[in-house]
């Protein structure tokens, strides 16, 4: 009873109140008060008209441009995706130009919320962005506005852009290089004509102004540091770097364009640093005065190996912005281990960062390249772009001291682990990491190489390092970009004398690389054009006979002398394959080489062997001579007049391509045709001792296989026809005819006619041109010349036929009229002109007579030739007149001629 008394007493106990306190309200007590909220409609509600353009939640495009300056991210966001769905359904409408509310003010807003503080806002501008950018891109194919993006709507994005980029907030600075990023992929030249703003922002990215109050340089850029980065140093500084050098290259791929768009171009205004209305001078360096800069200075990475701009106004971003490289690279080279004994291994980090800085410099040298300055104010200033020399001088020290202080440069590779994702990521980072690693040593290769084209540098420790790893190099297998590199290092090299022999063994390895490349492939071609330009430069030959000396600019090293002459052995079986491809530019450039070894004043045993190589080599009916490219014929003439052995099979080749088809022959232009036989005639003159008679009485079995070979081509020519067409027209019988009348067929097809008294007149020309004189103190009372020969050919060949064509005929009357002249010591013999004169004849019945068809044109050029021959010969017109006395009908004739 206690206990419960005690529990009823606590649970009724009375409250004890003190003076002036108010009483508490009882818990029973109704709370009468009570709050508001506000309903708010982010969107309105309406009705389309079915004329503009609305989304699902029909919101023209009017209201979602105001909803995107709401103070709410999301209904900012939702605005975004509104837009994203106007365009992804309309845009075609929004693309027209008289569209007010179209692209451009979309553009226009989208650029305010590039420095929006949500980054999803952000996010979702730069996506819609890149879809807008990618219809107004001239790259799109079924884009129309190829300048949609230009004037003050660029300048406004421009802007922005600059401010997104310079903003205190790390994360808008990386969103604006995603923008920057899709900017320069559908709009390059745009963004390069923006060069100067954008360059400077970017380097302001990773670096701020070094100098305090106003004494100091206000170029001096440091190195700047985030301690609230959420990105490492080296992968922001990374990100930077790698849109530097994408800007190069689009600048150099624009001025790649414009060079080969129009190549006598000197002016260009594709590089502004300033302000881009005011347009500075770029001039293109023609090709003569950059030969020995051509190469210097390109990345690994890109393709363009002969093109040099001069944008003078370059020069002071890159007085900023190597100072500020050259620390990313110190900063990169700091987190590595000093204490390594062999090569020093480089984390990924770093070693991207510093493949980027090497890529950007030679790039920026590249740009930079121009003349001497001319004016007086501008020779005062210490930073000068102008020559090999001036970079040297200005950067050779830094550069060597510290970027070949620790070369070569070797990537870290990290233990592969058991499970196989992480096993494949591992050795796919390796393998980056190697790649990587050897663009970053050829790239410093090619930069220092490229300091070596001023002929006044002698070698350092430098070259030294770079010699033996490029021996290394060629123990690996090389891609097609790294081989340019690797050829253009051992060109840059190859330009100072002083360090040229010093790569002896590097040219061998590269000789030996280039012969075990099968075919026609783009290795073989990368390789070939170094040992051509070797070989083009090179004038240390040894000669055999006493003569004048060369232009003497390189020592004579026969080690090199070997590789090249190994070189041009070789080429005569590249150039079976060249053919066999029907690569035109690559065949000229084979022939072209060949030519300059042949006349240039090398050894003669090389000569004569490249002569023989090529001769086995070459086939005129298969792709040669049936090519358009005249240059191409033009060295192949060339080659052949200057002595190469033309087999009977060539030869014939060679007539096959005049002859035939008859309708349309492989050489259709007379002077080709004209151009081509003397160069054969001159290519006998260069095997064939035919200078005199104790020379000639003492060539050798094969130079008189040749003569005679020439000789029955120079007939072939003449009488008009290839041996199995002449079977054909006049079929030889089994007796000789013992008549004065002969069958003549008077049938010609297409030109040829005019082609053929072309050919006539040189090769007859040539016959009578070409004699012995007589030496009587050595035996040789008598003129030799080659009438005799033909004139037995003719015979053998004719005398058994009764019938002969027109051409045959007109190629007689051209032997007889050249052979006229007192100024020839040798004539025909009476024999031949009996024979001439029964021919002439058997013609001259055929016209008159008029027994078969002839062309009115055709009668017309044979009388006219006949009637030039028989006033010019008068044995042979009197050896006619006799056979046409014989009957009343010749003797009309007869008085018609006369």
């Amino acid at each position: 009873m206690a206990k419960s008394k005690k529990k009823r007493q606590q649970d009724f106990q009375k409250v004890k109140l003190k003076v002036g306190k108010k009483l508490p309200k009882g818990d029973n007590v109704t709370n009468l008060s009570f709050k508001t909220r506000q309903i708010k409609f982010t969107q309105k509600i309406k009705v389309s008209d079915g004329k503009t353009a609305v989304t699902r939640n029909n919101l023209g495009i009017l209201d979602l441009l105001r909803q995107c300056d709401h103070h709410s991210s999301t209904v900012r966001v939702n605005a975004l995706c509104g837009l994203k769905e106007l365009w992804l359904n309309h845009h075609v409408d929004l693309l027209v130009s008289s569209n007010v509310n179209g692209y451009a003010s979309i553009l226009k807003k989208l650029s305010t919320l590039l420095i929006d503080n949500e980054s999803v806002v952000r996010h979702s501008v730069i996506n819609l962005f890149k879809l807008i950018l990618a219809k107004l891109s001239p790259k799109s194919p079924t884009s129309q506005h190829t300048h949609s993006l230009g004037g003050s709507l660029f300048t406004y994005i421009h802007t922005y852009l600059c401010c997104a980029m310079n903003h205190i907030h790390e994360d808008i600075k990386l969103d604006a290089l995603l923008l920057f990023d899709a900017l320069l992929d559908t709009f390059p030249a745009l963004m390069i004509q923006q060069t100067g703003d954008l360059l400077k922002n970017l380097v302001g990215l990773i670096s701020a102004p070094a100098y305090i109050g106003s004494k100091a340089c206000p170029t001096t850029q440091k190195l700047s540091l985030n301690p609230d980065s959420k990105l490492p140093a080296m992968k922001y500084r990374a990100k930077v770097l790698q849109r530097i050098k994408r800007t190069f290259m689009e600048a150099l791929k624009d001025e790649f364009k414009n060079h080969h768009s129009n190549p006598e171009t000197v002016i260009c205004s594709k590089w502004c640093l300033t302000n881009p209305k005011q347009k500075q001078n770029s001039r293109l360096v023609p090709k003569q005065a950059e030969r020995k800069f051509s190469t210097l200075f390109f990345g690994g990475s890109h393709e363009l190996d002969d093109y040099i701009t001069n944008p003078s106004s370059l020069e002071t971003f890159v007085k900023m912005a190597i100072p500020v490289l050259l620390q990313c690279w110190k900063e990169a080279w700091a987190s590595i281990d000093e204490h390594s004994t062999s090569d020093v291994l480089l984390p990924a980090d770093s070693l991207e960062v510093m493949s980027l800085v090497t890529s950007i410099i030679q790039l920026m040298f590249v740009l930079c390249f121009t003349s001497q300055k001319s004016d007086e104010a501008a020779r005062d200033l210490k930073f000068q772009m102008v020559s090999p020399e001036m970079l040297v001088m200005n950067y050779l020290q830094d550069f060597d001291k510290i970027f070949m202080s620790s070369f070569p440069y070797t990537a870290q590779v990290f233990p592969e682990l058991s499970r196989k994702r992480k096993k494949n990521k591992i050795l796919q980072q390796t393998n980056n990491n190697e790649s990587t690693q050897l663009s970053l040593n050829l790239s410093l290769c090619d930069l220092m190489c490229g300091l070596y084209t001023d002929v006044t540098l002698r070698p350092g420790k430098s070259l030294f390092k770079i010699r033996d790893y490029i021996q290394r190099v060629f123990k690996k297998s090389l891609s097609t970009e790294n081989s340019k590199v690797v050829v253009r290092v051992l060109t840059n090299v190859f330009c100072n004398p002083h360090s040229a022999s010093y790569f002896v063994s590097c040219y061998r390895a590269a000789l030996k690389h280039y012969l075990s490349c099968s075919g026609e492939t783009s290795h073989k071609n990368i390789f070939y054009k170094l040992f051509s330009f070797m070989s083009r430069t090179w004038d240390g030959w040894e000669m055999e006979t006493a003569g004048p000396q060369p232009v003497h600019s390189y020592e004579r090293n026969k080690d090199i002398q070997a590789i090249i002459t190994d070189f041009y052995e070789s080429l005569p079986s590249l150039l079976r394959d060249v053919i066999k491809n029907g690569n035109q530019e690559w065949t000229l450039e084979i022939f072209t080489l060949l030519n300059h070894c042949c006349t240039q004043n090398c050894l003669a045993s090389l000569r004569k062997s490249l002569m023989n190589k090529v001769s086995e080599t070459l086939d005129f009916q298969g792709t040669l001579l049936k090519c358009d490219n005249q240059h191409i014929q033009n060295q192949l003439f060339f080659l052949i007049s200057i002595g190469i052995p033309l087999s009977r099979d060539l030869l014939k080749q060679i007539l096959y391509c005049m002859r035939r088809p008859v309708e349309k022959p492989v050489l259709q232009q007379h002077s080709v045709v004209s151009h081509l036989i003397y160069c054969v005639i001159l290519n006998i003159r260069e095997l064939v001792p035919l200078k005199d008679q104790v020379e000639f009485n003492q060539m050798s079995q094969l130079q008189h296989s040749q003569l005679s070979d020439h000789l029955r081509f120079l007939f072939s020519l003449q009488i008009g026809f290839v041996s199995e067409e002449l079977e054909v027209i006049s079929p030889a019988d089994s007796v000789q005819h013992k008549t004065d009348i002969l069958c003549v067929d008077f049938e010609v097809q297409g030109d040829q006619w005019a082609r053929h008294v072309a050919i006539a007149q040189v090769v007859a020309k040539e016959l009578a041109n070409t004699f012995l004189p007589a030496c009587p103190d050595k035996g040789y009372v008598q003129v030799f010349s080659f009438l005799g020969n033909i004139e037995q050919l003719w015979k053998q060949t004719f005398m058994t036929r009764s019938k002969l064509h027109v051409l045959t005929v007109v190629s007689l009357l051209k032997l007889f009229y050249e052979t006229s002249f007192q100024h020839v010591p040798v004539k025909l013999s009476a024999e031949f002109y009996d024979f001439g004169s029964i021919v002439l004849t058997s013609t001259m019945f055929a016209l008159f007579n008029k027994e078969q068809p002839i062309s009115q044109d055709v009668s017309q050029q044979v009388k006219s030739e006949l009637s030039l021959c028989l006033n010019q010969d008068k044995v042979l017109f009197t050896h006619v007149s006799e056979k046409l006395h014989k009957n009343v009908e010749g003797s009309r004739i007869l008085f018609m001629l006369t």
